[in-house]
Formats: structure tokens, C-alpha cells, sequence
């Protein structure tokens, strides 16, 4: 019985000792979130771009070739969002005096309407937005993203790197444990199931970003293409990343469209919504990528406390890729079980696993004779 207690005493201090070690863990992940931010957005990029840099691969392209590809095509991306900005912001400060004039219309409008109905609400007529304030805070956004796109080039060189360890990562998994089959279909498994997740989810995001820009450009909403740019960033924000989104687009379609204009677009948004999370997304997985509504909430807290609002977008990715690790650990395969992922099953199947895990390795060992050479 003593014997047993002992026992108990010490699993109960090894828990709390694994706990204090998290926590300490957690809170210098707080205090160093820029260093973090680059390394978790390089290495989404890089899982992102995985699949085109396997494809230019196997058309013959050299590992520098592929990885020179697949930045260029980012370098261009970020550009073409550069750009974007600049020319949407020029946009909106240039319609300020515009929106100004439509907003007392349709406060005018809006009093008539619930006049009718026998609400009057005079002081909506006195109510006056702060048009400077806005075009402050709009600035500021502004000065954020390009504080962001400032630390792009050493996202840039991170990630780059982080392509040309691809190849030989399996060669250094093998000296590790050893030439064991097993080791290498796991490894190879959960390296896909990560790259797979990002992909259908940034995929998904795609598909309801290019819904949402074409109905407003279609309703002739302005800045409608920087919208659907942004819905496809923060669509990564689980629940409330195109809510976020939404709330410009509403209004900038009351202020040019009128009170049917905002309902329209909240409508086709809600429809847009519900198309892309139920049918889109389930034609992207073919198998349940979903995660717990709690397990969701929880980690967009903690990974915005963590990274701050960089977090916010990152959450699912970085707890998703968390889980699929656990997962694949014996010793820690029982977490994902208590946090409701259990269901969570691979598209691939080991076999397939086993092949590319055999075509990454050869490339790892090519480049590594190549090197030796």
C-alpha cells in the first residue's frame, strides 16, 4: 500500500513537473512571439508550397530550381498584395468626402424607414462618424501590414532553407532510429497529413475569398477584390475570421447600395458561408478534418495570448499540426484521444505513405551524393 502511494506521489510530481515545463515554455514563446511568428509562417509556407515544389521535381527541375520556383511564386504573391493595399487604400482615402455624403443619405433613408414602422429615432440625424479617426485607424492598419511585410525577408530566407532540408530530413530520421520501415511510413504519414490539412484548408479559403470578392465586384461594392484578398487571410481565423471581413463589406454596400444592398450581401455571405464550409470543404478532404468547437475556442485564446494577432490566424494550423504529431507518438497518441481528434483519420494510405517516403529519401540521398561529389 506504502509502495503504492510512493508511486502515486511520484507520477502526480512528474505530471506537474511536465506542466510547469509547458507553462515556462508557453511564456518565453510569449516574450520571444516575433522570433516564433517567422518560424510558424515559414514553416506554413513551406507545407503550403510542398506539393508544387514535388511537382516541379518531377518534371526534372534540380532542388535549387524547385525551391527558386516556389519563392518566386510567393515573392510574386506578396508583391501583387502589396500593391493592393496601396491601391486600395488611395481608393478609400480618395472616397472619403463620397462616403461622408452617402452616409447622411442613408441615415436619412434609415430614419424614414423606421418612421413608417412608428420608431423615430431623431437622433440618428445628429449622429456624425469621426471620418478622421477612421482614416487613422485605416493608416495604422496600414503601417502594421507593412511592419509585417518588413519581416518578409527573413521569412523569405527561412523558408527557403526550410525547402532544401526536404530531401535530406528522411536520410537524418534514419540515423536516428535506424533503418526501420515502421519509423519512416509514420514520419512520412504525418509529414503528409500536416501538408495535406494546409492545403485543403488554404484551398477552401480560396474558393470562399473569390466567392465573396465576385459578389461584391458583381454588386459594385468598392474594394472589392482587397475584400475577397482578405477573406481569404483571415478565413484561417476560425468563426469569426469572415465576420471580420464581413462588416466593411456590409457597410461600404449600405453606403453605396442602400439598406436591400447590406441585406443582399449579408445574405450571400451566409450562403457563400454554408456552401464553402459543407460542400467545398468536404470535396477538398475527403475525410473529417474538424475539430471540437471547444478545442477550436481554446486554442484561438491561447495562441493569440501566445503570438499575439498573428496567433489568431495561425491557431488551428499550428494545433492542428500539434495534434497530427501527438498523434503519430505512441507515448502522447492518447492526447489527441482526450481532446476529441480520435476520429481524425489519413486521405493516404500507408502504402502510399511508404512510396513517397521511399521518393523523398532517394532525393535526400541524391543530394547528399551530389554534395559528397
Amino acid at each position: 500500500m506504502a509502495d503504492k502511494m510512493i508511486y502515486n506521489h511520484e507520477a502526480l510530481l512528474r505530471y506537474l513537473l511536465y506542466g510547469a515545463l509547458l507553462l515556462v515554455i508557453l511564456i518565453g514563446m510569449n516574450q520571444t512571439a516575433y522570433l516564433f511568428n517567422m518560424i510558424f509562417i515559414s514553416l506554413i509556407l513551406t507545407m503550403i508550397g510542398a506539393p508544387i515544389y514535388y511537382s516541379l521535381k518531377k518534371r526534372g527541375f534540380s532542388d535549387v530550381g524547385a525551391v527558386s520556383s516556389v519563392m518566386a511564386i510567393y515573392g510574386a504573391t506578396i508583391l501583387a498584395f502589396l500593391l493592393l493595399i496601396v491601391y486600395s487604400l488611395n481608393v478609400f482615402i480618395g472616397n472619403i468626402g463620397k462616403y461622408s455624403e452617402l452616409f447622411y443619405e442613408r441615415i436619412a433613408d434609415l430614419y424614414l424607414f423606421l418612421s413608417d414602422f412608428g420608431i423615430n429615432l431623431p437622433s440618428l440625424a445628429d449622429f456624425e462618424p469621426d471620418w478622421g479617426s477612421i482614416s487613422k485607424y485605416v493608416l495604422q492598419f496600414a503601417g502594421d501590414t507593412s511592419s509585417l511585410m518588413m519581416n518578409a525577408f527573413f521569412i523569405f530566407v527561412i523558408t527557403t532553407f526550410l525547402f532544401l532540408e526536404i530531401p535530406v530530413m528522411p536520410k537524418r530520421i534514419r540515423k536516428v532510429f535506424g533503418n526501420d520501415e515502421n519509423t519512416d511510413s509514420k514520419y512520412m504519414e504525418m509529414c503528409n497529413s500536416m501538408i495535406k490539412w494546409l492545403v485543403v484548408k488554404t484551398k477552401t479559403n480560396v474558393v470562399l475569398g473569390a466567392a465573396f470578392g465576385g459578389m461584391l465586384f458583381v454588386l459594385g461594392v468598392d474594394l472589392s477584390i482587397f475584400l475577397g484578398v482578405l477573406a481569404i487571410i483571415l478565413s484561417y481565423i476560425p468563426y469569426i475570421g469572415l465576420l471580420i471581413v464581413a462588416v466593411p463589406a456590409v457597410v461600404l454596400a449600405w453606403l453605396q447600395l442602400g439598406i436591400w444592398g447590406a441585406v443582399v450581401v449579408i445574405i450571400g455571405i451566409c450562403i457563400i458561408n454554408a456552401v464553402v464550409e459543407n460542400l467545398v470543404f468536404s470535396k477538398f478532404a475527403a475525410n473529417d478534418f474538424s475539430m471540437p468547437p471547444l478545442l477550436v475556442v481554446l486554442s484561438l485564446v491561447l495562441w493569440t495570448w501566445i503570438l499575439g494577432p498573428i496567433g489568431m490566424m495561425l491557431s488551428v494550423p499550428i494545433t492542428i499540426m500539434i495534434l497530427i504529431a501527438l498523434k503519430y507518438n505512441e507515448n502522447t497518441s492518447w492526447i489527441p484521444t482526450i481532446l476529441g481528434m480520435d476520429d481524425y483519420k489519413l486521405d493516404e494510405s500507408e502504402d502510399d505513405a511508404k512510396d513517397a517516403g521511399a521518393k523523398t529519401a532517394n532525393a535526400g540521398e541524391d543530394v547528399a551524393g551530389d554534395k559528397e561529389q
